[in-house]
């Protein structure tokens, strides 16, 4: 009674398996049909992002282990995509946050041509003695924007973009 049973089962799966192939030929000959393209809205383009002073004990090494936030430090946000460009910038707080927002002619349909890095590190760093570009996060050729999330600014649609975080090191020997 066993052998019979067994026997049973591998000739209903051999049926299903054959089923199964002929379902699926139907279906992939069958033109395909594609759903309309949904529009894409035009959004304005903010950017945030963060600037830190590194320690010298980190000097050199893709880490913000012991850095602290700088303030005042610049940074610059340059796009390619018309035949002037957008270039502007902007200062870090206290906390080392910085936010601005693109003119209205950039939109989210060229960020893609936009990078973002930091200039200057400000007046802090006379104290601190953060004043050579750091690498982390391309720092210091640019680093390109990453969309985080749709906000609403003065009735205004925006999708917010990050970078970084940012940051200077001292001038530390090794």
């Amino acid at each position: 009674m066993g052998t019979s049973v067994i026997k049973a089962l591998k000739y209903l799966l051999l049926i299903n398996v054959s089923l199964t192939f002929i379902y699926t030929n139907e279906v992939s000959s069958a033109s395909p049909v594609t759903p309309p393209a949904a529009k894409m809205s035009r959004r304005l383009v903010a950017v945030q992002g963060m600037v830190y002073c590194k320690s010298c004990k980190y000097s050199g090494i893709d880490t913000l282990l012991e850095a602290s936030p700088l303030q005042g430090a610049t940074v610059k946000l340059a796009c390619n995509n018309t035949k002037r460009g957008v270039t502007m910038e902007t200062k870090t707080d206290k906390n080392g946050y910085f936010f601005m927002l693109a003119p209205k002619k950039l939109t989210t349909y060229a960020f893609h041509t936009c990078r973002a890095w930091p200039t200057n590190p400000g007046p802090a760093a006379a104290t601190v003695t953060c004043t050579v570009p750091s690498q982390l996060n391309n720092g210091t050729n640019g680093a390109m924007l990453k969309p985080s999330k749709s906000i609403n600014i003065a009735e205004r649609n925006y999708v917010l973009f990050s970078v970084g975080p940012f940051a200077f090191e001292p001038a530390c020997t090794r």
